[in-house]
């Protein structure tokens, strides 16, 4: 099984689960900077609206060799989620890097480092395919088992969820657990 297909696993159910879910939206919002509009409205149908491709997902696959910034450059965003509250006059993303348990961050700690310069320079110049926005902020679904060693790169995710919290607090969407 490649690398992709597992990751693919855990986030796909996470992904589906923030429009389908209500319940887990707002929790996941709770526990970012954004914590103040964990009711805002999940923008994935403009999301896929603007990309333009039908086939691709609303939240995968997002990055941009257009910008060639040190948090752009080569890199992707594992789940990117955006959001619409103030009836509609404010729109925010989250950036979200998942780590499924075999997975390791590279020592040298450069993706880690890229999702805040990412999100903020997609702030202010979106790439071609990615709707405008305000604010945004970072995250990182991850195990539990992990912390320790990936400890050095935390700080990089103003978000953090572990996936036995998810099986926790919501046992239905955590299909990687079945």
């Amino acid at each position: 099984m490649k690398y992709g297909s597992i990751e693919y696993q855990y986030a796909a159910p996470i992904a589906r689960s923030l429009v389908e879910d209500a319940e887990f939206r707002r929790w996941v919002l709770s526990k970012s900077k954004f914590s103040s509009s964990s009711d805002a409205r999940i923008l994935h149908k403009e999301m896929q609206a603007y990309r333009k491709n039908p086939t691709a997902e609303w939240w995968r696959f997002y990055f941009t060799e257009g910008c060639r910034c040190l948090g752009c450059s080569g890199k992707e965003t594992d789940i990117l989620a955006m959001f619409e509250d103030d009836g509609g006059s404010r729109r925010f993303a989250i950036h979200f890097e998942i780590k499924q348990p075999k997975d390791k961050f590279k020592a040298d700690g450069v993706q880690a480092r890229g999702y805040p310069l990412r999100a903020e320079c997609w702030v202010d110049k979106p790439p071609p395919k990615v709707l405008p926005h305000h604010d945004a902020s970072t995250g990182i679904f991850f195990s539990e088992g992990k912390r320790a060693e990936y400890a050095p790169h935390l700080d990089n995710f103003q978000t953090k969820i572990t996936f036995e919290e998810i099986e926790r607090e919501f046992p239905h969407l955590a299909e990687w657990a079945r």
